[in-house]
């Protein structure tokens, strides 16, 4: 497997000035599996990487491949080439990085994130023979369909932080469980039938934590017991037959 081939010497050309950069992107799936096998070394590597590609995309240069190898790699960072390389098979696996009929490491979905000088490249790169260096990749494969995968991340990704908030309704063993780990004086029976004949709305409002619900619950129970115990204390008054008397 190649992982680059030697720089050319030229003219100052205009480059991709930078790319996009989610906040949260540490969190990917497979950035973390990254980081697990290879740590913040193998993270760095990567953004390195990245940078590489994307400080060599111009408009004679469309094809975002890294044109740096291991050896090169190491030698920037100080970190071994076998290491180096290992690494980059590893981003290669995870689908990171692509390696293309040539043997060149790319990454296309930069494209979708480029700013808006190669934005415009890219849009002017179609027909493919406005753009020579586009033989290896066609204009629509850099472009439209490295926008379409991610596009497809981003709402699989928004899917995955809708099922985390969207509220699912406790069972009667989870309430009850929850109840004896906090002590809670909530009857789950109780509870859920009030709940359900509502909808599970809190005043108008959908519920979002039946824990919390059931905090809240357990609270009002403890600071309604002793107002309950003073009128059964006057209803027993009340029927005492010793006023009879």
């Amino acid at each position: 497997m190649r992982f680059g081939r030697p720089l050319s010497c030229g003219s100052r050309r205009l480059r991709m000035k930078y790319f996009k950069h989610d906040s949260d992107a540490a969190q990917d799936a497979k950035l973390r599996r990254l980081r697990l096998k290879y740590g913040m070394e193998g993270y760095g590597v990567y953004w390195f990487i990245l940078e590489l590609i994307a400080r060599n995309v111009d408009k004679h240069n469309l094809t975002f491949e890294l044109e740096h190898d291991a050896e090169l790699i190491a030698a920037d960072t100080g970190i071994h080439y076998e290491r180096v390389q290992e690494m980059m098979r590893y981003m290669v696996d995870l689908g990171l990085f692509e390696n293309n009929a040539a043997g060149m490491i790319t990454c296309l979905k930069m494209a979708s994130r480029a700013d808006e000088y190669t934005q415009k490249l890219i849009a002017s790169a179609r027909p493919a023979s406005s753009v020579p260096t586009l033989s290896r990749q066609s204009p629509d494969s850099i472009g439209t369909k490295s926008v379409l995968r991610e596009e497809k991340r981003r709402e699989e990704n928004k899917l995955e932080e809708i099922r985390g908030r969207r509220f699912t309704p406790p069972t009667h063993l989870e309430l009850s469980a929850f109840a004896e780990l906090e002590s809670l004086n909530v009857d789950p029976a109780t509870f859920i039938n009030h709940y359900e004949s509502k909808g599970w709305l809190v005043g108008k409002a959908k519920m979002k934590d039946w824990r919390a619900a059931a905090r809240g619950w357990s609270a009002r129970q403890k600071g309604a017991a002793p107002q309950q115990a003073r009128a059964r204390s006057i209803v027993e008054d009340l029927t005492d037959r010793s006023w009879a008397q």
